[in-house]
């Protein structure tokens, strides 16, 4: 099968989504959040209600994914980071995520291009106007861009073209078909008409999340934090490497919380932004942002690197996320708070799940954001979880005390020790009939790929919505790749030979046992009703 990702037109969007708000109050597959709790936040000039939702990547990739995590209560979305490589250029190897009771991948960036990823994020950002006055649902979401790798990449015209379509998106076609579009559809509502159409704002987001290479000097870092802000103008926050812990602390820390076969040596502390600069930079920037009146903060933390020793992916080096990723990212949030008294504003990444965000937002941490939740069971669903567990208000600073308490708390809780992970079951020779009482594969995918149709108890899979990440075969509690496995439907010739999988080319042809035919008569019964289904 193929791993390049085809967007979803805006109109096709903005149907289905209706559609299925209305018919089964779901979007993509995902229930709607009953409600969502306001906070009361206001940043970057603008209001947050509620500020948990999916961190910067696999879950902000297309225009679907942030639609969905919207429907399941999300207000923040860490847009996937954007830099001048590409596609086949970033050399991912797939599948690209491996899930268990901690997850690592071997991903980085967005796999589309710049243009594909600035188009995504502005037809989910019409949309989530659109579906929030249409449906009274609360409308104070906020969109945060991330750039990275390095200066010249950043000021590069693509990647500053990126940043000016998001700063004011009203030249932009994605924008102008979108807009267009719903103006020419507005019989289609019952409470969005005209006049709020055109007020929609085309200032997607004024705040970028810098993202740099393990190993960028702490002067390149302040360099591109300081063109951002005063030259671009956007608010900014940098984000840090667990490594600022050390590697002695690193080391005890998972030792004790019995991951000490997590393989690592020196190499990236050493090359690593080192705590003292990091301190005496986020200082100077402090004062720089508030000179020209832009917020600035931190984002805690990136992955934490790592050796592949047990193959749990391809190649030599991977990124650890997840349970075991906390007590690195807490401790690195407690060190720059006890340096800044509490007044550095932290957004929180690193492992956030139900058993710690109330006493993390509780300690004046926020934004939250996740992705390894987001990859297990219940997959987005868990942002309805994690919003009812918001605790009625944020401080205004970091509570010092508070967030020490939490750290020191950490080894003696039996939580964050590490689980057995589940044996992996041999792959079948064919479908049981479990496998159709079974969600786990629809639920978990970031991209909305594997479509349930609960009348013929059974999902199949979408060609063109999947990178083959991997993350539905490793919780698949039966041993298929659901990807590889599940009858397909693929959107173009293209994909369709590029493929070994079972599926079906719109009503033209079909792949069944490896064979091609076009007499769709000769597919077994439900297989037919399945296309029935899916094409209407």
């Amino acid at each position: 099968m193929s791993d390049k990702m085809r967007a979803i037109p805006f109109a096709e969007l903005l149907t289905t989504s209706l559609h299925d708000f209305r018919e089964k109050k779901e979007l993509y597959h995902v229930p709607v959040a009953d409600s969502v709790p306001d906070l009361g936040i206001t940043m970057a000039g603008r209001p947050l209600s509620c500020p948990v939702g999916p961190a910067a990547g696999p879950h902000t990739q297309l225009a679907q994914n942030l639609i969905a995590g919207f429907g399941a209560g999300a207000r923040v979305f860490e847009l996937k980071t954007v830099q001048i490589l590409y596609g086949e250029q970033l050399g991912i190897q797939k599948p690209c995520i491996w899930t268990g009771d901690e997850a690592y991948n071997i991903e980085w960036s967005t796999e589309l291009t710049i243009e594909g990823a600035r188009d995504e994020y502005i037809r989910a950002y019409i949309i989530l106007h659109l579906l929030a006055r249409e449906f009274g649902l609360d409308d104070k979401f906020q969109f945060h861009a991330s750039v990275g790798y390095n200066l010249e990449g950043i000021q590069s015209p693509t990647v500053d073209g990126f940043l000016n379509a998001m700063r004011d998106a009203s030249g932009t076609d994605a924008w102008k078909e979108g807009i267009d579009w719903t103006l020419s559809h507005l019989d289609l509502f019952e409470h969005v008409d005209a006049d709020f159409v055109r007020s929609i704002d085309p200032c997607v987001t004024q705040f970028v999340t810098l993202s740099t290479m393990h190993g960028c000097p702490a002067d390149e870092i302040e360099r591109i934090a300081s063109y951002l802000l005063t030259e671009k103008g956007f608010h900014t926050y940098i984000k840090c490497n667990p490594t600022l812990v050390g590697y002695e602390r690193v080391k005890t820390l998972l030792e004790d919380l019995g991951y000490g076969y997590i393989s690592f040596d020196t190499t990236h502390f050493d090359h690593d932004l080192k705590l003292d600069d990091a301190i005496a930079m986020l200082g100077r920037l402090r004062e720089k942002a508030a000179a020209c009146g832009r917020e600035f903060g931190v984002k805690l933390t990136n992955t934490f690197p790592v050796q592949i020793r047990r193959g749990e992916l391809a190649g030599d080096a991977m990124y650890m996320s997840g349970k075991p990723l906390f007590p690195l990212a807490i401790n690195v949030a407690r060190i720059l708070s006890e340096a800044f008294d509490g007044e550095l504003p932290i957004s929180f990444s690193g492992g956030i799940d139900l058993h710690n965000i109330t006493d993390v937002v509780a300690c004046g941490i926020a934004p939250v954001t996740v992705a390894t939740l987001l990859l297990k069971a219940g997959g987005y669903k868990n942002l309805t979880r994690l919003a009812k567990a918001m605790p009625e208000s944020v401080p205004s600073k970091v509570d010092v005390a508070k967030l020490t308490a939490l750290c020191d708390a950490l080894v003696a809780d039996d939580y964050y020790h590490k689980k057995a992970d589940r044996p992996r079951p041999a792959r079948p020779e064919s479908f049981p009939e479990a496998c159709y009482k079974c969600r786990n594969c629809v639920d978990v995918c970031p991209n909305r790929a594997n479509y349930p149709i609960p009348e013929l108890k059974m999902a199949i899979h979408i060609d063109a919505y999947c990178n083959e990440c991997g993350n539905c075969a490793c919780l698949c509690p039966i041993g298929i790749i659901p990807y590889k496995d599940k009858f397909t439907l693929f959107s173009c010739e293209e994909d369709f030979n590029d493929s070994t999988n079972d599926g079906f080319l719109g009503r033209e042809k079909y792949r069944w046992h490896g064979q091609v035919g076009t007499d769709f008569a000769l597919l077994p019964e439900e297989l037919r009703r399945a296309i029935d289904v899916v094409l209407g």
